[in-house]
C-alpha cells in the first residue's frame, strides 16, 4: 500500500513553541491542539464505551510504534503506546480519554511477548497531569521524602517541569490499587496524606474498552533491537524515526506491504470523568482560561511514552534496563517533562490567569441508612439494567423473619465504593450479630432473570448477579489508629492479642486470624481491626 502522508503544512516538520511558553512537538504525526483544537462541551457517560467521543475532541496526537519497548525489548508483553489524547466538558465535569495501541500483532505470532494476555495493559500506573492555576508551584512528581509518587525511590520516575498542579494517578487495570489525586506543597511536593483523596471520595471515575476510536493509525516501521545484550542490531540514529513522516503507514487506510492486518481489539481506550469542584473551577472559567492535561503511561518506574508528546520519553531507549540489559533504560530512568501540556477549553497565552475560585467540597455519594450491616450490589452481567434494585433479606433459623420488608424487599440506595464505582448499598441491623441471614437481590419481579438465586447475607458482602464477589469494610469512616492498640505492626507483621481483620484501602480482606500473627502482602495503606479498635495504618 502506499503511505498517506500529511503535509508539513498541517502537522508542522519541526518542534515550535506554544503559546505558553513550553515547547511542542510537532513533527511527523506528533501535535497538541491541531488547529486550535481544544476538546468540546458535551457530557460523557463512562461506560467503557467510546460512541460519546469523536476526532473533533482531539487535543493531541502522537505516533504508533514511536515507545522504548518497540526499539529495545519488543519481546515484552504489556505494551504502553500512546496514540491521542481526547477532552470534553460540561456545567460539572471534566472528561478526558487517551487511545492506547498494540500494534504487535501486525509482526508478532500469537503468544509472542506484546500478545500475551490478549496484548492487554497490565497493572501499571497512568498519569493524568492538569496545569490549573499556573499562580501556584508546579508539582515535582516528588514526594516530601524525595521518592517519587507510587514508586520505591528518587532513582526513577516521572518529573514535571512543565507547569502542573494535579496528579491523577491509576491502575491500567480498572478496579486495581487505590487510584487518587495529588496535589503539591509550597516546594511542589506531596505526600500520601492531606495532598492525596481518593478517586472515590472526590467523585472521579473512570473506565476501559478494548479497540481503537481515531479515524486514522499512523505507525512508525522501523524498529532497532539486540541481537544479543549489549549487541546493537542497528545505529542508534534509528531512533530519530519516529519524527520522519515517511516512516509511518496509516494502518486505517489498508493492507501494508510486510505486516499482519492490525487487529484493533489489542487496542484501549480510556475514558474518565473529573468533577470540576476537585480542581477548584467552574465550566466559565474553563472556557475563559483553559487548562492544561498530559497523560503519561509508565511500567511503575519511569515514563515510557506520553500525549503530548516529550522527547524525554525516547532520550535513554537505548541505554540498558538496570533489571535485564534485553530491555530499555527508558523504563527505569528520570524523565524531565518539558514541554507543553494540550490546552483544554481554550488555549492557553503567555498571561497568568485570575486564579480559579476556591473549590467547593465535592458531595460524597448518599450514604445508606445507618445499621450495623451493610450489603452491597453491583449493576452488571443480567441485572445491568435494574433500577432499583430490592433486597430481600430473612432469617431461616428465627421463623423467616425478614429484615427488609415482605417480598421483593426494600429498595436499595445508590452510593459508591472504592473498587466498584457506583453500587446499590442496603443496611440494617439483625437480631444477633451472629445471625444467620440469606437475601435474594431483585428488580421487584419475581423469575429467574429478575432475581438472584437465595445468597447467604453477610456484613460489608459485595454481590452480583452471579453471587459475592467481595467484602468493603466501610474505609471512608475509618479514622487514623489511636495510640494505644491490641495490636503491632512490625515490617508487614501484625500481632494481634485478639482477633484480627486486616483491609486494603479498597476495603476488602487481605488477612484475617483468630489470634496471632498476620502478613500483609505488601506496603501500603491498610485498615486493621482488632478488639474494639479500627485504625488507618500506612506501612512502608
Amino acid at each position: 500500500m502506499k503511505r498517506f502522508l500529511l503535509g508539513a503544512g498541517v502537522l508542522g516538520a519541526v518542534m515550535a513553541a506554544h503559546a505558553d511558553g513550553d515547547p511542542v512537538e510537532t513533527r511527523a504525526y506528533y501535535s497538541t491542539n491541531p488547529g486550535n483544537a481544544v476538546g468540546k462541551a458535551a457530557t460523557i457517560t463512562i461506560d467503557g464505551e467510546f460512541t460519546d467521543w469523536s476526532d473533533d475532541m482531539i487535543v493531541a496526537t502522537c505516533g504508533a510504534n514511536d515507545m522504548a519497548t518497540a526499539f529495545c525489548g519488543s519481546h515484552e508483553n504489556c505494551v504502553l503506546d500512546c496514540y491521542a489524547l481526547y477532552a470534553a466538558w460540561d456545567d460539572d465535569n471534566l472528561y478526558f480519554a487517551w487511545q492506547m495501541v498494540n500494534t504487535g500483532d501486525v509482526w508478532a505470532r500469537p503468544g509472542d511477548g506484546p500478545l500475551t494476555d490478549g496484548g492487554r495493559i497490565g497493572d501499571v500506573p497512568f498519569i493524568l497531569s492538569l496545569s490549573v492555576d499556573r499562580t501556584k508551584p508546579g508539582m515535582t512528581g516528588h514526594l516530601t521524602d524525595g521518592r517519587f509518587i507510587w514508586g520505591d525511590n528518587a532513582t526513577n520516575g516521572v518529573e514535571f517541569t512543565s507547569h502542573t498542579d494535579f496528579l491523577f494517578f491509576m491502575s491500567g487495570k480498572v478496579g486495581q490499587g487505590a487510584p487518587a489525586m495529588f496535589t503539591g506543597n509550597a516546594q511542589g511536593l506531596t505526600d500520601y496524606g492531606a495532598n492525596c483523596k481518593l478517586f472515590s471520595t472526590l467523585g472521579v471515575s473512570y473506565a476501559m474498552k478494548e479497540g481503537f476510536a481515531p479515524s486514522h493509525l499512523w505507525r512508525q516501521r522501523t524498529t532497532a533491537d539486540w541481537y544479543n545484550p549489549g549487541e546493537l542490531a542497528s545505529d542508534p540514529s534509528v531512533v530519530d524515526n519516529i519524527y520522519d513522516p515517511e516512516c509511518y503507514d496509516n494502518l486505517m487506510a489498508g493492507p501494508v506491504e510486510g505486516l499482519n492486518p492490525h487487529d484493533t481489539s489489542f487496542d484501549s481506550f480510556y475514558e474518565i470523568k473529573i468533577p470540576m469542584t476537585a480542581v477548584g473551577i467552574t465550566r466559565e472559567w474553563l472556557e475563559e482560561n483553559g487548562i492544561g492535561v498530559r497523560l503519561v503511561a509508565t511500567r511503575g518506574e519511569s515514563g515510557i511514552d506520553c500525549v503530548p508528546y516529550d522527547p524525554t520519553m525516547a532520550d535513554n531507549i537505548l541505554g540498558p534496563y538496570g533489571k535485564d540489559n534485553s530491555t530499555s533504560h527508558e523504563k527505569d530512568d528520570i524523565d524531565n517533562i518539558t514541554y507543553t501540556l494540550a490546552s483544554v477549553g481554550n488555549v492557553r497565552s503567555n498571561d497568568v490567569p485570575t486564579p480559579p475560585t476556591p473549590p467547593t467540597p465535592p458531595t460524597p455519594p448518599t450514604p445508606p441508612a445507618e445499621g450495623d450491616w451493610t450489603v452491597y450490589f453491583v449493576n452488571d452481567g443480567t441485572a445491568a439494567a435494574w433500577n432499583p434494585v430490592y433486597a430481600y433479606i430473612w432469617e431461616p433459623a428465627n421463623a423467616n423473619k425478614a429484615y427488609a420488608g415482605a417480598w421483593p424487599g426494600t429498595a436499595m440506595t445508590q452510593t459508591e465504593i472504592e473498587s466498584y464505582g457506583e453500587v446499590w448499598a442496603y443496611s440494617f441491623t439483625p437480631d444477633s450479630p451472629s445471625a444467620s441471614l440469606m437475601v435474594i437481590f431483585n428488580n421487584g419481579s419475581g423469575g429467574s432473570s429478575n432475581q438472584t438465586i437465595d445468597l447467604v447475607c453477610e456484613p460489608g458482602g459485595v454481590y452480583k448477579f452471579t453471587g459475592k464477589v467481595g467484602e468493603f469494610s466501610g474505609i471512608e469512616k475509618v479514622g487514623e489508629a489511636s495510640s494505644s492498640l491490641p495490636y503491632s505492626i512490625e515490617g508487614l507483621t501484625v500481632t494481634a492479642s485478639a482477633p484480627v481483620t486486616v483491609y486494603n484501602a479498597q476495603g476488602q480482606v487481605v488477612a484475617k486470624s483468630a489470634a496471632g500473627a498476620v502478613e500483609l502482602p505488601a506496603a501500603g495503606l491498610y485498615i486493621i481491626s482488632s478488639g474494639n479498635t479500627t485504625g488507618k495504618h500506612l506501612v512502608r
